[in-house]
């Protein structure tokens, strides 16, 4: 069994770096994002924060994260399965408390942002449940379980982390000549 283990790991090798290392890019890539429009950002109430930013680094940090525990070499079955039930309990509890839903309703979202914010990330927090339990219990397919819900949360991050940057700048602060000149003069 060991050796079915380490072959079937190794040949998700290059996946889990790429995937990883996406997850990683897109999360900064989205600091430089947020960094850029601080004033929309701050105009925000911080469950809006909560509910749409937070998490898409959250989605992207757990592609990171998922994928450098499953490339670690010496690592069981059991214990990755633990790894993802717990960590998947946790995510869906995170999302929960993240307020998405709430938000959604309240600010009377499209049904696609719902798609995008709430029922794509869940899904793909339920698969990396099954697939967890699916490494306890032998199953082969748990690490295409995997595979697929790490894709999902991408998907859904990159897809909000551009629904956001259309957002910010529609909601960018419009600059008066007056204040513009109060601020260079200040500056010097």
């Amino acid at each position: 069994m060991h050796e079915d283990w380490s072959h079937l790991v190794e040949g998700w090798h290059e996946f889990f770096l790429l995937i990883g290392t996406a997850g990683l890019t897109l999360t900064g890539l989205l600091f430089v994002v947020v960094s850029l429009g601080p004033r929309v950002v701050a105009g925000s109430p911080e469950t809006g924060l909560r509910a749409f930013i937070t998490p898409n680094v959250f989605y992207f940090s757990t592609t990171l994260i998922v994928s450098a525990v499953l490339l670690i070499p010496p690592l069981s079955p059991l214990l990755i399965g633990t790894f993802l039930c717990v960590g998947s309990l946790g995510s869906l509890g995170y999302l929960v408390y993240a307020g998405t839903h709430q938000q959604w309703r309240t600010s009377k979202l499209p049904a696609v942002d719902w798609v995008f914010y709430a029922c794509l990330p869940t899904l793909a927090f339920v698969l990396l449940l099954v697939s967890g339990v699916g490494f306890f219990l032998g199953w082969s397919l748990s690490m295409h379980g995997v595979g697929l819900a790490l894709i999902l949360l991408l998907f859904a991050g990159i897809r909000n982390a551009w629904d956001l940057v259309i957002w910010m700048i529609q909601h960018e602060p419009k600059s008066t000549g007056t204040n513009d000149k109060k601020d260079s003069e200040q500056d010097r």
